[in-house]
């Protein structure tokens, strides 16, 4: 069977990791669809629009565009926009994000490619924690990286005279990688280590068979910086369908 790209919360490995964490999750057969239950609520992101019927709240994050269509089912969130890069061709940065980068690969950085290492690289997740206080946001509990199979928990790390600069964490699975963590201090911003990161990492995805980077949701009012970057190294904008809630009262 082709394996298609996917997003992260519906793959195999993901769901695996949620179970291995304690996670009460499941994947339907009947609409091949991961679901997750806390408390009272079932948790269905980034699925399709062909849904188990479920008992009491249901919560939904169609990973297509377009009015969810599923009876009983209301609206709470605006969609949310993904940038993507095409692994299947060479990645075509805009110019100033190619200049940027040009300056990276002739400057003083060295990059370092290998598994993701919970021990050796906790400063990682510690700068991470101290990142999310400061903007005031939580990411992905740090449990699915450590818990995920480490052939596929990927780092990228550059250096600045064996010190690192700033990293950036992907987890790999089925044709697609998630970026999943990054971090970059004073240095790594001078010295452009993000581009040089990402440039190189998207290389090697490729090479090794990948179709598919998602680089995560864009916010181009709280992080213009990050939505920016992201364009410009040549990602395709996609929006998703939006937040949409079943209650138990409302259903037939």
């Amino acid at each position: 069977m082709q394996m298609i790209a996917q997003a992260i919360q519906q793959s195999d490995t993901y769901l695996a990791t949620l179970q291995a964490m304690g996670v009460l999750a499941w994947r339907d057969e009947t609409t091949d669809t991961v679901l997750l239950r806390r408390g009272p609520v079932t948790l269905a992101s980034r699925c399709g629009t062909n849904l188990p019927a479920q008992r009491g709240i249901c919560v939904v994050n169609p990973d297509t565009s377009g009015r969810f269509q599923r009876t009983r089912f209301y609206q709470i969130m605006t969609a949310a926009t993904v940038a993507e890069l095409d692994l299947t061709t060479a990645m075509t940065p805009h110019q100033k994000w190619r200049n940027t980068l040009r300056k990276a690969q002739h400057g003083p950085l060295r990059v370092q490619h290998r598994p993701f290492d919970p021990v050796r690289d906790a400063w990682f997740l510690s700068e991470n924690i101290a990142h999310q206080k400061q903007r005031k946001y939580k990411g992905m509990p740090h449990d699915v990286a450590v818990k995920w199979p480490a052939r596929d928990a990927r780092m990228a790390i550059a250096f600045l005279r064996g010190t690192p600069v700033a990293a950036m964490l992907f987890l790999c699975h089925d044709v697609t990688v998630t970026y999943q963590i990054g971090w970059s201090g004073d240095v790594g911003r001078k010295h452009a280590a993000h581009h040089l990161l990402l440039y190189e990492a998207a290389e090697r995805f490729a090479n090794r068979g990948y179709a598919r980077l998602d680089l995560g949701t864009v916010d181009s009012v709280n992080a213009p910086g990050l939505a920016q970057f992201k364009y410009r190294a040549g990602a395709d904008f996609r929006v998703l369908g939006g937040t949409w809630i079943t209650l138990p009262k409302w259903r037939s």
